[in-house]
């Protein structure tokens, strides 16, 4: 994908935007985006209870450069839920993240945001995210993320990317 990331600051806090365009309708995408065994497949495991104030729970399952798990689970909050339109988690370590859907034709434009104080790393959280983004694209074709094996050079290509701008 070819479609980067821009950053816009506000004091401390750092807003992270995407838009994607996909070959896919709606509903299929808000599935991918809010059910966890969809989620497995491009982001990470995960429980959600799909109610606004719902929790959820993110458990990233790529590795470090060591071969460690790359971080801990992620703890949240749905705090905007309007099906198949909007799913916002609010998350104790990744700020709040918002996924919107918008129908385009046969397929749909996704508007993705993280908004947190990300300080030094927002060059780091924006090729994670751009990554994860494309990986929903590779799991809506069928091509799910093979997680002990993930590629890892193409999300480092991306932080090469963003840190030279």
């Amino acid at each position: 994908m070819t479609e980067y990331g821009s950053v816009s600051t506000t004091g401390d806090t750092c807003t992270l935007r995407f838009e994607r365009r996909l070959p896919h309708p709606v509903e299929r995408v808000w599935r991918a985006i809010s059910e966890a065994k969809h989620l497995i497949e491009w982001l990470a495991e995960a429980e959600v209870e799909h109610h606004l104030g719902g929790q959820v729970t993110l458990r990233w399952l790529g590795t470090d450069e060591h071969g460690s798990q790359s971080a801990p689970a992620v703890h949240g909050l749905i705090s905007a839920y309007k099906p198949p339109h909007i799913f916002q988690i609010d998350t104790d370590a990744h700020g709040a993240l918002r996924w919107e859907l918008e129908g385009d034709g046969s397929g749909c434009l996704l508007l993705f945001s993280a908004t947190g104080d990300y300080g030094d790393e927002a060059a780091k959280v924006l090729a994670f995210w751009h990554a994860h983004l494309d990986f929903l694209a590779d799991s809506l074709e069928g091509r799910r993320i093979d997680w002990p094996r993930w590629p890892r050079a193409r999300w480092e290509a991306l932080l090469g990317y963003y840190r030279s701008r």
